[in-house]
């Protein structure tokens, strides 16, 4: 019998890596003292206090990978069981899928008081993603699979004491629980004459499949200080600060396996049913996202500009790789004529990388052109222009020679504008905002040492000594929305 329970998580997605909301992404990614819609349910609800007019917005982005390509490796392509000069070179894809998705985001003023909000993402080729991968081949793991999330956050804030506004939100994921129970039976008998005819039949029986979709949250507490409540000199100046709490939920594999191997007719042997049986568990963590704290400053004036940097401190001492690892202390086979637990070892166990707390860096400003007022339904027409630049960190410190973790520090440069006016089908009598943006991220270059000095080794190079590391992301997208 096997029985498999596998809980499926689904913790950092788009907004994470590139930003939420088209003003966000168009000014570096970030704002935790700057946000005042929708999106402050996730970039600081705190925010949310700030929210006057109920809003809502409606926003599509696209985001490209163009990461290095890996020469080729060795492998064992014609499966024979040994890797030599007799295997075709393995030309093995380290692409990362695009990432298009649907950014949502709403936020409404409570009794003047406080601030309501929701911000979610949405992708369009899927709603959650579950893969391990192989470590001993190339992988690009902060990308392949983390950007392939559904995601969405509600929160509430608004202000306690004169300039001082607070906020609490959850992040809502999707995870699962997959339930796979299954029985093997297998015989031999003397009856043939071959070895084929030696072999009975293979019984497999699926007794029970299930699959449940959960919730899983991460908490945000945010807080703004509006500096210029208290000291008049400094009006429009803002402070923010963020804390998110981690989240992960471990899958764990349950492995009860039974093979009952009968037999008969075999020589002078009196029939005999031979069951091993092995029982042990299968871990693994699925995008575990580390707790961080996010501390930013900011600068607006009512009609002309806008500017911000956020410091956003994350720790990544607990992360674990989405890597199946059998749990050899909870693991046996039970066998009537042979011990073999004392032989047990896990095929996948690899030595577990380095990482290292990270300090990323993000800045923008916009600027408020002067309103262009018309006397039609539009009213006015008012352009604003965006940039921004943001730096982040590689988590990745140092890893052994059984591992190919691809990953560099990323840079991101960041350009958008923003056209509002009156809307002119007079379907709400507000503002109606259009956003667009353009990002490019780029990973540092450089080559990961690689070198099986001459032997055939499985993931080395064939005709190198390192595997490039690098590449570029290009993000763009579009945002529509309105006051009512």
């Amino acid at each position: 019998m096997l029985l498999i329970t596998l809980a499926l998580t689904a913790f950092a997605t788009v907004p994470d890596f590139y930003g939420s909301g088209a003003r966000a992404m168009g000014m570096g990614g970030g704002g935790v003292g700057l946000v005042d819609d929708g999106n402050a349910a996730r970039l600081n609800p705190a925010g949310l206090g700030f929210v006057n007019q109920p809003v809502v917005g409606l926003g599509i982005s696209s985001a490209f990978h163009n990461l290095e390509e890996v020469p080729d490796l060795w492998w064992d392509t014609n499966r024979d069981g040994v890797i030599d000069d007799r295997d075709a070179p393995l030309d093995f894809p380290v692409a990362v899928d695009d990432a298009a998705g649907f950014h949502i985001f709403a936020g409404r003023n409570v009794g003047g008081k406080f601030g309501l909000g929701l911000s979610a993402y949405m992708p369009t080729k899927r709603v959650i993603r579950f893969a391990t991968f192989e470590p001993t081949l190339p992988n690009y793991f902060m990308y392949d699979n983390r950007l392939q999330r559904f995601s969405a956050s509600a929160g509430i804030g608004g202000q306690i004491v004169k300039g001082v506004s607070i906020g609490a939100s959850v992040e809502v994921l999707a995870a699962a629980h997959l339930d796979l129970w299954l029985s093997i039976d297998a015989g031999l008998s003397g009856d043939g004459e071959t070895i084929d005819e030696l072999i009975g039949d293979l019984t497999i029986t699926t007794h029970e499949i299930s699959l449940d979709v959960v919730p899983a949250v991460a908490p945000v507490l945010g807080l703004q200080i509006d500096v210029g409540e208290w000291v008049t000199a400094l009006d429009g100046l803002q402070l923010g600060a963020v804390y998110r709490g981690s989240g992960g939920i471990p899958i764990t594999a349950n492995l009860d396996i039974q093979a009952n191997i009968g037999i008969e007719d075999i020589g002078d042997l009196e029939p005999y049913v031979m069951a091993v049986v092995l029982g042990g568990q299968i871990n693994i963590i699925d995008h575990y996202v580390p707790p961080y704290v996010n501390l930013g400053a900011a600068w607006y004036t009512e009609n002309l500009f806008s500017t911000y940097m956020d410091v956003k401190i994350t720790n990544w001492s607990a992360f674990k790789l989405n890597i199946a690892e059998l749990d050899l202390d909870n693991t046996s086979i039970d066998s009537p004529l042979l011990d073999l637990n004392q032989n047990l070892v896990d095929g996948a166990a690899h030595p577990a990388p380095s990482y290292r707390n990270t300090i990323s860096l993000q800045a923008g400003t916009e600027l408020r052109l002067p309103k262009i007022e018309k006397d039609t339904k539009w009213k006015y027409m008012a352009l604003t222009v965006r940039g921004g630049f943001g730096f982040f960190q590689s988590p990745l410190l140092g890893q052994s020679r059984e591992t190919v973790l691809l990953d560099a520090d990323r840079t991101m440069f960041t350009l958008g504008a923003g056209l509002e006016h009156w809307d002119p089908f007079q379907l709400v009598d507000e503002p109606v905002r259009w956003d667009m943006f353009a990002q490019y991220n780029a990973l540092a270059s450089g080559p990961f040492q690689r070198d099986s000095e001459g032997e055939p080794l499985a993931g080395y190079p064939i005709d190198s000594t390192s595997i490039p590391v690098g590449g570029n992301i290009i993000v763009v997208g579009g945002q529509w929305g309105f006051d009512f």
